[in-house]
């Protein structure tokens, strides 16, 4: 219990952009174990408080079925609908199917999913977990490349405060609040500062230690897109 506190005392001092914070776990025994710890918890408060704002959501939103009724009835007896051929059964039949087809996009689309956030509390603890090695696996290359001195498991362990932005996305539960930008950001400083600290870089080399892995990726799915492109014209024109 100590250790996780002390982890989440940590993570709260990356957040606040501290050299210590990072200094102190780049200095901790087992570095990729307290760090992956750190994330997994985060990940998974994330996910419940997720689940919680959803599930208060669902309890107080009115019956959309019953308005979707209500709307159905509504709209076939304005003017509109006879001059549309609302009398005809065909034209009853396809506009029936497009209402019903149209509600049910809106449903799941923009409705609380209860089950889709349950499945959160699994899927952002391991999506994270995943982001952060592939991320630090890249950024170690790209630090040590340019002169840094940490070794994998020091750069793991301060990337993984990194992830100290993504307690915002607790905001989320309040209505009409984003921060998707805001914790992408603050993410990249948090990463920025744990690779200088880490490696001893200077502040020039740290920003590309930062976002090399970044460009990579970008490249990597730059080129994904041509291939893909190329495959599909191949493809159409074989079957023309």
């Amino acid at each position: 219990m100590d250790s996780l506190v002390g982890s989440l005392r940590l993570g709260w001092q990356a957040l606040l952009l501290r050299e210590e914070a990072y200094d102190r776990m780049r200095a901790a025994a087992s570095p990729v174990v307290k760090g992956l710890v750190f994330i997994l918890v985060l990940g998974l408060a994330i996910a419940l408080l997720g689940f919680i704002g959803n599930v208060l959501e669902w309890a107080t939103t009115p019956d959309l079925l019953a308005i979707k009724d209500t709307v159905y009835e509504y709209l076939t007896q304005m003017p509109w609908w006879e001059m549309a051929g609302g009398s005809s059964p065909e034209f009853r039949q396809q506009f029936q199917r497009w209402y019903d087809w149209s509600w049910n996009l809106g449903l799941t689309l923009g409705g609380p999913n209860l089950g889709y956030s349950a499945a959160n509390i699994v899927l952002i603890p391991l999506g994270l977990v995943a982001r952060w090695l592939i991320y630090g696996l890249l950024a170690y290359v790209f630090a040590r490349w340019l002169g840094g001195t940490a070794d994998l498991s020091e750069t793991l362990g301060v990337l993984a405060l990194a992830a100290a932005p993504q307690v915002l996305r607790a905001l989320t539960i309040l209505p009409y609040v984003g921060v998707g930008s805001l914790i992408a950001i603050w993410g990249v400083l948090c990463a920025y500062v744990g690779l200088k600290t880490a490696h001893n870089l200077p502040w020039h080399r740290a920003v590309w230690a930062t976002l090399l892995p970044f460009l990579l990726a970008l490249l990597v799915l730059f080129f994904a897109a041509c291939l893909g492109s190329a495959i599909f014209a191949i493809a159409v024109r074989g079957g023309s």
